[in-house]
């Protein structure tokens, strides 16, 4: 058993500290029942290869959070969200915010609306397809993606859903310079690398953000 000085509770309240965020008890709560929720389902479905709470919070739920200050604007939109990083904790720490999530497999669109019912989170939204062929009527202010393609793919996928006033957030392990390096120089031009630091984390984590955008579709 985790003693109370490690206790996943403990490593998100220290975490959030850290990265000088202030959740509320009603966010801490959330966070650590949708960790309950992540490792019940992900023993049947494979959603996440943590298997310890402590490892969930550090590895998924802190580095989720890291971009917390690098979103701008009240609708967001996350591609591929998978077991629900980075939205979830995003949309916890900023309950007014509006989120739509697009997720491809269906057993994780299922995933992703049990956590919604059980935490009873507000302004969420999911979409069972491919970001491809999204044509939402609002463009989103802050598209974020976590681990979701090569920086490459990713604009090809979605260039569509850039606007002048859009904010881009590609989350990244070591710095993709290779990657950057095959973007056309007028996407690069808009990007910015930007480190993060993971509480209690000793791994290399980037954000690639992109803004200032043109091309895209219209705001």
């Amino acid at each position: 058993m985790q003693g109370a000085s490690n206790s996943p509770e403990t490593r998100l309240r220290e975490g959030v500290g850290c990265l000088g965020l202030d959740l509320s008890a009603v966010a801490i709560a959330q966070c650590l029942d949708f960790v309950e929720l992540l490792l019940k389902w992900g023993r049947v479905h494979n959603l996440t290869a943590a298997r310890d709470a402590g490892d969930i919070v550090t590895r998924h739920l802190l580095d989720s959070l890291t971009i917390l200050p690098l979103v701008r604007g009240q609708h967001m939109l996350d591609i591929g969200s998978g077991a629900g990083f980075p939205a979830f904790p995003l949309a916890i720490a900023r309950p007014d915010n509006r989120w739509v999530l697009i997720e491809a497999r269906q057993k994780r669109v299922s995933f992703l609306e049990h956590v919604i019912r059980r935490l009873q989170l507000t302004g969420i939204t999911v979409i069972n397809g491919r970001v491809e062929d999204y044509r939402p009527q609002r463009l989103s202010d802050t598209l974020v993606m976590r681990a979701f393609a090569p920086l490459p793919e990713l604009v090809a996928s979605t260039r569509h859903l850039w606007h002048a006033r859009a904010t881009v957030i590609a989350m990244k392990g070591k710095e993709p310079f290779e990657e950057l390096k095959a973007l056309p120089k007028e996407v690069r031009d808009c990007a910015t690398v930007v480190p993060l630091a993971v509480p209690g984390l000793d791994a290399s984590r980037h954000a690639v953000v992109f803004s200032n955008l043109g091309g895209g579709a219209a705001g």
